[in-house]
């Protein structure tokens, strides 16, 4: 079977973050990419580290 690795799990994508289920959760509602397949959510992996990058404070 052929994995699509462009595509994130929510469980995949918030181990990149470090962060739990419910903020991950609390990041798609404000807005952070994601598909809908179904029921399935996922996030494309380009457009989270765009996303990454587009939330990094230079100080």
């Amino acid at each position: 079977m052929i994995r699509n690795h462009d595509l994130l799990t929510i469980d995949e994508a918030r181990e990149i973050l470090r962060i739990g289920r419910n903020a991950m959760y609390n990041l798609i509602k404000e807005g952070l990419p994601h598909i809908k397949i179904g029921k399935q959510i996922r996030i494309p992996r380009e457009s989270l580290y765009t996303w990454i990058k587009e939330q990094t404070i230079a100080s």
